[in-house]
């Protein structure tokens, strides 16, 4: 899938490297939940897992910008009684965070997931202090639904999560 500049993609020879090279920055491992002081030790072993794991799951996609991986996105959990599934996406490059590609991503993932798969709804959770990422779920018109009170322990602290979700009459409008 294509977007302006954002395009979401299978893996390929040579993700595993590019997502090495990236490293694990833990700003951003903190707005996923991560504690980290707790991050395992960066190695080409766990950037090959993360392609695997993308490689293995249906759907999900590489996250590329001019031709640079950038990050991942997945639907997942889905109920197809119901017509949902679950977002997640994240951005590895702190380099690319606040210029647009998140919301392209999750434009294009909506698109797919309501037009493509004909899904009915797509939900997801965020940390409270990940305000970035809120930002950019509003702009793509989810909506909040809730608060999972206390759900992440990030060094002693607890966090809340935002659950957030579009449906596909507020997306096909």
């Amino acid at each position: 899938m294509r977007g302006e500049t954002v395009t979401l993609r299978p893996p390929r020879a040579g993700d595993a490297e590019a997502r090495f090279a990236l490293g694990q920055d833990p700003t951003i491992a903190r707005m996923y939940g991560i504690d980290p002081a707790k991050l395992k030790p960066w190695s080409r072993e766990v950037a090959m897992d993360w392609v695997t794991r993308i490689s293995n799951h249906d759907p999900a996609w590489i996250i590329d910008v001019d031709d640079q991986v950038v990050g991942d996105a997945r639907l997942h959990g889905f109920d197809t009684f119901n017509g949902s599934a679950s977002l997640a996406i994240g951005l590895a490059d702190p380099a690319r965070l606040g210029q647009g590609i998140g919301r392209q991503a999750v434009a294009l993932i909506l698109d797919h997931a309501f037009r493509t798969l004909g899904l009915h709804r797509v939900a997801l959770r965020c940390l409270e202090i990940n305000t970035r990422a809120i930002r950019c779920y509003e702009a793509c018109g989810f909506r909040r639904e809730g608060v999972a009170r206390e759900a992440v322990n990030l060094g002693g602290q607890w966090y809340d999560d935002i659950l957030m979700a579009k449906l596909a009459q507020d997306h096909l409008r």
